[in-house]
């Protein structure tokens, strides 16, 4: 994993330090009729903690992003077991070079139906989005502005364009 990430690098220095979008996999149709979501937020590496990006600046982003729009969040006590979650992942590797690689995913979980297995239900991913990139170090907080903002946004424009408001 290492090796990739070094590789990575590279290539993000080769190529003038920048940001590589992927592919939105989601699907806005997963989308339709989702009246609430939990938020799911993993913690930050302590490096990059260390350096500034703090895993409470990531949920105040998402929440205020979520609720100036009108989507509901629902809290541990509002939310079942079974309600779709917004899951936030931004994953740091800190370099000898002062710098940090990221990736910076965000994907809505859902219980969905297997076909193969009637009446079972999982955990699937229905619509999701990444983003892969390098900062300074003096400058980590500004993945959530570069990277979780944008993804988050998308997301918003999404489930509003299925769920009007």
């Amino acid at each position: 994993m290492r090796y990739v990430l070094q590789l990575l690098i590279g290539i993000l220095l080769w190529g003038n330090i920048g940001v590589v979008y992927a592919l939105d996999s989601g699907s806005r149709e997963s989308l339709r009729g989702i009246i609430g979501l939990g938020l799911v937020i993993e913690e930050v590496s302590p490096d990059a903690s260390t350096d500034g990006l703090s895993h409470e600046a990531i949920r105040s982003t998402v929440e205020q992003a979520l609720r100036s729009k009108g989507i509901r969040l629902l809290t541990d006590r509002t939310r079942s077991g079974s309600s779709p979650y917004l899951y936030i992942n931004v994953n740091t590797l800190k370099e000898e070079l002062g710098l940090y690689a990221y990736t910076v995913t965000v994907d809505l979980k859902q219980l969905v139906g297997l076909p193969s297995m009637k009446n079972k239900k999982t955990w699937g991913t229905t619509w999701s989005a990444s983003v892969i990139g390098m900062v300074r170090q003096e400058n980590v907080n500004q993945i959530i502005a570069d990277a979780v903002e944008p993804l988050v946004k998308d997301f918003v424009d999404d489930f509003l364009a299925v769920n009007p408001r």
